[in-house]
Order: C-alpha cells, then sequence, then structure tokens
C-alpha cells in the first residue's frame, strides 16, 4: 500500500500474519514522521532516532522497530530481537527500492512480518525560494 501526505510517501507490505495491511503500523509511522518534521528546524541532517514500540492495536501484539532519519523513516514488525539494523535494511532496500539487487532466500532467518518505509519529500524549488528574504 503507498499513500502520501504533505511531507511524506508512505509504502507499506502486507502483515504475513493477517493478510492485511496494519492499521497500527500506519499510525505509528504517520506519528513518528510527523515528530521528524517537527523536529527538523532543531535538528541537523544526521539526526538518527532508533527504538522499538508495542503495537497494542495488534491481535498478534507485535513489537515494531523503526530507524527513522530527516529523509526516511523504517518500521520492522516482529523481528527477531537478534536481527541487526543491516540486515533489515538490506532487506528493506530489496523491497522497496527499485534498483537493489536480489538476495538469497536465507539472507535474514526471521524477516519482518510487516515493514513500512516513509520517504520525506524534498522541498520543492518553489518552497524554497519564498523563505528567502525580500531585497
Amino acid at each position: 500500500m503507498i499513500w502520501k501526505t504533505d511531507t511524506h510517501e508512505f509504502s507499506a507490505t502486507i502483515c504475513q500474519r493477517t493478510g492485511k495491511t496494519c492499521p497500527a503500523l500506519a499510525r505509528m509511522a504517520r506519528a513518528i514522521a510527523k515528530a521528524m518534521t517537527t523536529a527538523q528546524p532543531a535538528t541537523s541532517p544526521e539526526f538518527q532516532l532508533e527504538g522499538s514500540s508495542e503495537l497494542t492495536h495488534c491481535e498478534h501484539g507485535c513489537t515494531a522497530r523503526f530507524d527513522a532519519r530527516p529523509a526516511l523513516i523504517r518500521v520492522f514488525c516482529g523481528t527477531a530481537p537478534e536481527t541487526g539494523s543491516e540486515s533489515l535494511d538490506a532487506y528493506a532496500d530489496m523491497m522497496f527500492d527499485d534498483q537493489a539487487t536480489a538476495m538469497p532466500a536465507q539472507f535474514i532467518d526471521h524477516p519482518p512480518c510487516a515493514m513500512l518505509q516513509a520517504a520525506a519529500f524534498e522541498p520543492s524549488v518553489h518552497a524554497k525560494s519564498e523563505l528567502r528574504p525580500a531585497v
């Protein structure tokens, strides 16, 4: 599923447990995106926030791990705690990036049951010109 807000384009996979998109995952990602957008004036482009949260509205009680940066937010549901961030990022690249290369089937032992990626829109040239002081 793909949808857009004023600041981000969201792409989500179907949950492998329910066979549907996960509304709890979407709500969490929108909240993270809003927080990152709000924090942007006070942070640097290198700002990063990582963590995890229980998706209480998920009937299976998923734990969602997230990695949020100003340009890209990724959320992984139902991953094993020992799965490394690099492996999850490579898996997400394969799923969400049309330029990514294929990987062996056992690259990741326990793939996420669902994932979501939110890519921030670049400020438009028009929007940038509006921020310039009048001369």
